[in-house]
Parts: structure tokens; sequence; C-alpha cells
């Protein structure tokens, strides 16, 4: 018997639906015993026997039992920073992240960050709050987004979701990812370029999207030094890591306007602090950290790690798995 543990949520009847659900999809669902594990308690008790676990982030408390039997690990996000921790990293045990569910999600989100900074609808809202008729002060400064460049700092799933959106809008696109090795083009993607790069990119982007993992190697990627090839007329957004940021650097830069605004759902630290001086500028535009979450999320997620489980069961490789030597 292959034991599964679940710690996604707290809420019986889900938990009821999700195992429902993994056993009407699963080929040899006799094999499998599903138990809820949500509670940190009941979590720590099963450790040691189980062979499988779904969750979000993973505790060292969860590898120190002796003879523990766990084999894979699937995390329900895209990011995995957090969990891989050393007690992970020197483990047999494989690790899967959920790549790919929330991909559309965080697309649409850059988009609509794009589409509020470019037709000015923060300038709407102040009309709405102060009933002003500022119809002409608002229109002499909307923007088209045909031709204008976006640079992706990212281009695996997500990054791919934004090119493809992008493009929609007849924008020019330019992306670098770490394996690149030289300068391509692909369908969506007018260059895609080597990480080196990335002081091009961003000295020629009016739209940079951080959509990169964090690993020490995307630790401050983006700081003072190269944000100053930024130009006064460009946007950050960031849908990453908060510490893919040199968080203080970019506030900075925001305060005296050397980029013109910035659309941040990710920060150094969460939540974000309310005496943070985000709040106060006025070409920021901030989220608590929704970008990839919609309504189905976890339904998405069972899908996804069935799949996965389905392929274990095969003796199939996993989709998704994690480097442990690469961070994601």
């Amino acid at each position: 018997m292959i034991n599964i543990g679940l710690a996604i949520t707290k809420n019986k009847e889900k938990f009821i639906l999700y195992k429902n659900l993994i056993n009407d999809s699963v080929k040899c669902n006799q094999l499998i015993n599903i138990i809820n594990v949500s509670c940190e308690k009941i979590l720590y008790k099963n450790i040691k026997d189980l062979n499988i676990l779904l969750t979000y982030s993973i505790k060292s408390s969860y590898l120190n039992k002796k003879n523990n039997q766990l084999q894979w690990i699937q995390i329900g996000n895209a990011g995995v920073d957090d969990s891989l921790i050393d007690e992970v990293l020197k483990s047999k045990i494989i690790i899967t992240n959920s790549r790919g569910i929330n991909s559309v999600a965080v697309a649409e989100y850059v988009m609509s960050a794009i589409l509020y900074f470019s037709k000015y609808f923060s300038n709407c809202i102040s009309y709405k709050k102060e009933k002003i008729w500022t119809q002409w002060e608002i229109a002499k400064k909307v923007d088209t987004l045909e031709n204008v460049t976006i640079g992706i700092i990212g281009y695996g799933a997500i990054g791919k979701e934004v090119a493809k959106r992008a493009k929609a809008f007849d924008m020019k696109v330019f992306a670098t990812r770490r394996l690149q090795k030289e300068k391509t083009k692909t369908k969506f993607v007018d260059e895609l370029l080597p990480i080196s790069e990335l002081n091009y990119i961003m000295t020629n982007s009016k739209y940079l999207v951080i959509t990169c993992p964090l690993t020490p190697k995307t630790k401050n990627l983006i700081n003072k030094n190269n944000l100053s090839l930024m130009s006064k007329d460009s946007y950050l957004i960031n849908v990453s890591r908060g510490k893919v940021i040199a968080e203080k650097d970019l506030i900075k830069h925001l305060k005296n306007n050397k980029i013109k605004g910035a659309a941040l759902d990710v920060f150094s630290n969460e939540p974000l602090n309310q005496n943070s001086e985000l709040f106060n500028l006025n070409n920021t535009f901030l989220s608590p950290h929704i970008s990839g979450n919609f309504k189905g999320y976890q339904i998405a997620l069972i899908k996804s790690f069935t799949d996965n489980l389905n392929r274990y069961l095969d003796k199939k490789s996993l989709k998704n798995r994690v480097c442990k030597k690469r961070l994601y």
C-alpha cells in the first residue's frame, strides 16, 4: 500500500472531494491510501509512514524521523525556493513543483498591469473620486502597445504565456532564460537571449517583467546598477519573488522617478510591512501576492498531481521535477 498525504486543505469536504478525484483518476487506486495531513500535528504523526506528500511547503521537521518512507513530494506552487532546505537537498526524495498550473493567470495579471499603466487607469480612478472632468489631461498621455518592447526575465511556463499575450497586442518581445546560449527567435519572441544580455533587455524595454525563479543566482538580480539602465518612461512588473529585486534600490528609483512605475505582486518580506514606503508612492500598483491565484486552483493542482501519480505508479519519470543543483 502506498500512503499519500494531502496537506493542502483543512476543509474536510474539500479533502473528500480531492480524495475522490484522485481515486477516480488513478488506474490502480486499490494500491493507494490517501490521508488528510493538513493539520501539523497529524502530519508529524504520520510523516514516517508516508510515501508521497502533496503540500505547499516543506519543513525540516518533515524529514527528521527515523525510517522515513518518503520518496516523492509535490509542491503545490511553481516557486519552491522556501522548500529547498538542506534536509531536502541532501535527501534522495524526488521533489516536483506545480509549474504551469497558474501560468495563464499570472500572464493575464501581467497584461492587466501593462494596460493599467498604458491606459492611465489610475487617473480614471481619481476622476471617479474627485468628479472633475479631465478628459484631455488623461487622453494626451494614453499609449498604445503596438511595437512597444516588453522584456521578460525568465522564459519558462509563465514567461511563454506572457510572450504569447504580448504578441497578441503586436508588442515587440525580448526574453532571456538561464540556459539560453545564443540569440534566437521564436513564434512569440523577437529576441530570445542569454542571461548575459540582461542589461541589453533592461535598456531597451518599456515594460520589464520578472518571471524567473528565486535562486542564489537570481537574488538581487535587479538592483541599482541595472535599474539605472532603464528608461524614465519604463515600468517594472514583478510576479516572481520579491527578493529577485533589491527592494530598497527599486524604491529609491521610484521615489526619484528614474523609472515611471512598477506593478508588484511579490515583496522581499511578506506580508508587506504596513510602513513600507511602497504604499506611499503614486507610481506603484501593489497586490498581495495574488497574480497566480484563481477559482479552481486546487482542482487544477489535484489534476496535475494525479497525472504525476499515474506516472509514478507506472514507474515513469515525473513531470516538473526540481533540479537540486539548479534549485528550480
